[in-house]
């Protein structure tokens, strides 16, 4: 007999009155936990309910086995769905009452049934919209805002399907009576590959619902679709003229705009078995990896591929391929077989490596690394798809820069795709770095700004029907075309306490972001849950700069609870982690689940590891952080210069300098342009200071730049005094290396501080070939075209006297920073 025919001799009708349960138990127990969100037991909580209240031994009473199924599958639905939000609920200092009436009137005239359609979608179940009703009105006492309530009660329908899942794996002996009513059911264990894959399937579609920093939504309620460019050598150089100058410079590109997701979807049903890869190249918050987690959940569900996501900095990319895949997926709880294993393989395989520039996580130079890892991708895709039984597609992101290093290694131009910010105005819609759009579908004229700013406003509760004007001008246009800082932008301005400027200062939005989030916790004298009652925002946030900085001195992305509490006691913020009533080390992990942190892969030295859910905001911290060091200098020299028993010599204050910049990764250009702005905005916090005091400006960030410059004085002279850091590191060329990367930073934030005052700083070379040997030094063997960040930091220093070694590279070098210094004044007098 078919399991349709099973259907229609007898179809499984029920309501919860056999099992004389209800959901008035079930939200009666979550009020009770609500007064104190901290506890995080919701899910156990909600098992043991389930456990408690319902009778087992039902035998093949299908009707009161299904209801079973149902009811465990939604309560831990609800607790699973409350958990994932825990960081949103406010404590409440009484019981929150349960919506005992509503739940009776809302649910007494619900029919429920179980057929092929329920199996085929769950969130048709026609007991779900009330229930959500009746979440959201629970949730409304819980909640800072009434439209984070709905947000979170829509999501209910997607955590059921996966509670579902989950129950039915966990429980299989209770339900042996109802297997024979879908026998072609999704929930079949007659191929657990199969189900392996459908229910990782199901993990990335959750990854979507994930909550965006302290938002009640995830990246899918707001996610826009990208375009992007591939690069084509124009028409009139001819076959010939393309050949003649491949590899030359001279060659001339358009650029082909397309819809990135439309676009990847066509080369997936190629049949071209030699055209597997594509890459995707974009800068810091371009979208790259909002794009990749949505592709892979969209063609998880659709394409016909088996989809695997692979974030690159939980990736070992050393070694063979396959041997990394498999080591990647043996830590997976659904996929229980390397997919890439010629012997127990995948036929039709989608992977997505995400993140091409983290790879520099792994410990070496991240060029090379990068390059061994696209080669060896390049080599395995080629030589897998040469078995006419199987295919394999791949797509990598990184940013550009990381990508450029590579592309000799693609020999078409489609290959690579060029991420295209939200909004491009139309004056630079013809040409842009000499290359013109070919757009003959005009897509380049749609402002997604405006469709992001629709579904925000919509899932925020907020009114804003269109994209506000008075963010459509200056600096602002390029930040909110970009989906990143467009969220950080759109967070602040929701906020009401921003003063949106044709100058505005990107750091005064982190800062402004970071605000919200603390003061959220905090307005109507309700307190956040993660932060403890009596500590101060000010403290707030500096724990958060450590956790950034122990990151940074780390892999430049993961830390241990071990080394953020290391790092709170030297700076002396360890008392204010033991106001934390379960202690030190648990209100460290409950600060990083509730801010902008999600447990990274792996263990380091036997301990969990966290990392940034957003690496530029990692690295905004990091800046804070810098900067804050050399105020906490500036200050105790001026001690020491005011009384010599108080404050620091320069050797305690580089002592200190080295401690916090030295065992660090290099200063990036993203982290150099982030303490600039931090400078630039300590500057503007000064001069209000004292306009509203009345005072005049008696210039801090020049007494911080000369300050910096007798610091570099005493480096030319003496060197670092590494030998004085407590512990030393563990070897001479690792001590050499962070003495180098302290000294470069020291130069990188003198040169933030001249940018401010437009002053040159008056360095005492103490002889001639000084620079050039300091120079020579930090700048290293380059490997590509990427100058570091200390080419950056040479146009306000006093070079007069020097004599440069490598002179022709060097004086190109100068040329490029002193043009970019004048363009800067330039800008700066517009």
């Amino acid at each position: 007999m078919s399991s349709e025919e099973i259907w229609a001799s007898k179809p499984v009708k029920f309501w919860n009155k056999p099992l004389k349960v209800d959901f008035k138990d079930l939200f009666k127990a979550l009020s009770k936990a609500a007064i104190d969100t901290t506890t995080g037991q919701w899910v156990a909580l909600a098992k043991d309910l389930v456990d408690t209240s319902v009778a087992l031994g039902l035998g093949d009473d299908r009707e009161q086995v299904a209801w079973l199924l149902i009811y465990r599958s939604l309560t831990q639905a609800i607790a699973h769905l409350v958990e994932s939000r825990q960081a949103l609920l406010i404590p409440m200092s009484e019981t929150v009452d349960s919506p005992s009436d509503r739940i009776d009137t809302s649910l007494e005239n619900v029919s429920l049934k179980i057929d092929p359609e329920f199996f085929r979608d769950p969130t048709k179940l026609p007991i779900l919209p009330p229930l959500q009703g009746i979440l959201q009105e629970w949730l409304r006492d819980l909640v800072e805002e009434p439209p984070q309530a709905r947000a979170i009660a829509n999501l209910l329908p997607s955590y059921f399907v996966r509670a579902l899942d989950r129950e039915w794996r966990d429980r299989e002996d209770n339900y042996k009576c109802l297997e024979p009513l879908f026998r072609e059911t999704p929930f079949t264990r007659l191929d657990r590959r199969k189900e392996g894959w459908r229910l990782y399937s199901l993990w990335l579609q959750e990854q979507l619902e994930e909550p965006m920093f302290q938002e009640a939504f995830g990246l899918g309620a707001v996610y826009v679709p990208l375009r992007a460019y591939y690069k084509q050598e124009t028409e009139e150089q001819g076959e010939e003229t393309s050949r003649s100058f491949r590899g030359s410079e001279d060659r001339r590109y358009d650029r082909v705009v397309v819809d990135l997701e439309e676009e990847l979807e066509k080369w997936l049903q190629k049949s071209d078995r030699a055209d597997s890869i594509r890459i995707l190249s974009g800068g810091p918050g371009s979208g790259k990896s909002s794009f990749a987690k949505v592709f892979a959940a969209h063609q998880a569900e659709r394409s016909g591929f088996s989809v695997l996501f692979v974030p690159l900095h939980q990736f070992d990319p050393s070694g063979d391929l396959i041997d990394a895949v498999g080591n990647f997926v043996r830590l997976d709880p659904f996929l229980k077989s390397n997919p890439l294993d010629p012997k127990d393989c995948e036929f039709r395989l989608l992977i997505i490596f995400d993140g091409l520039d983290e790879l520099a996580s792994q410990g070496k130079i991240s060029q090379e690394i990068a390059q061994e890892f696209v080669r060896e991708v390049w080599q395995k895709v080629g030589r897998w798809n040469d078995d006419s039984s199987r295919l394999l597609r791949v797509v990598i992101s990184g940013r550009e820069l990381v990508v450029q290093d590579n592309k000799n290694q693609l020999l078409k131009s489609q290959q690579i795709l060029h991420l295209l910010p939200y909004f491009i105005p139309k004056n630079r819609h013809e040409a842009e770095a000499g290359e013109r759009y070919i757009d003959p579908e005009n897509k380049l004229d749609r402002d997604f700004r405006q469709i992001w700013w629709e579904k925000y406003s919509e899932i925020s509760g907020l009114n804003y029907p269109r994209f506000p004007e008075e963010l459509n001008r200056g600096n602002l246009v390029e930040l909110t075309a970009q989906p990143l800082l467009n969220y950080l932008v759109a967070f602040s301005y929701s906020q009401n306490k921003f003063d949106f400027s044709n100058n505005t200062n990107l750091n005064q939005i982190y800062q402004s972001l970071l605000r919200a989030v603390y003061e959220r916790g905090y307005e109507r004298n309700r307190k956040h849950a993660a932060i403890p009652h009596d500590m101060e925002g000010k403290y707030f946030i500096r724990i958060l700069e450590e956790i950034a900085l122990a990151s940074w001195h780390g892999d430049g992305r993961k830390t241990t609870i071990k080394e953020i509490e290391k790092r709170c006691e030297n700076s002396g913020l360890n008392s204010y982690l033991s106001t934390f009533e379960e202690g030190a080390k648990a209100g460290v992990t409950r600060l990083l689940m509730a801010f902008y942190f999600r447990q990274g892969s792996g263990l380091r030295d036997g301990e969990r590891t966290f990392e940034f859910t957003h690496k530029s905001f990692g690295e905004y911290l990091t800046a804070r952080r810098i900067v804050r060091a050399i105020e906490r200098i500036h200050k105790m020299l001026k001690k020491r210069d005011e009384d010599i028993d108080e404050g620091w010599n320069r050797r305690d204050a580089l002592v200190h300098w080295a401690t916090i910049c030295g065992s660090s990764s290099r200063m990036s250009h993203d982290l150099f342009k982030l303490v600039r702005d931090e400078v630039q905005l300590k500057d503007s916090k000064f001069r209000l200071h004292y306009s509203r005091k009345k005072l005049k400006y008696p210039g801090e960030i020049a007494q911080r730049q000369r300050t910096l410059t007798s610091l570099v004085n005493f480096v030319i002279l003496n060197q670092m005094p590494m030998e004085r850091l407590q512990p030393r590191a563990e070897t001479f060329q690792q001590e050499t290396k962070y003495a180098h990367h302290a000294e470069e930073i020291l130069l990188a934030v003198l040169n933030a501080c001249a940018r401010v005052t437009q002053e040159i700083s008056q360095v005492n070379w103490a002889w001639p070939q000084a620079f050039g040997v300091l120079l020579a030094t930090l700048q290293g063997q380059r490997i590509n075209f990427e100058n570091p960040v200390i080419l950056e930091c040479l146009g306000y220093l006093n070079l007069q006297n020097c004599i440069l070694i490598g002179r022709d590279i060097e004086r190109a070098n100068l040329r490029e920073a002193n043009l970019r210094e004048a363009n800067l004044r330039e800008a700066n007098l517009r």
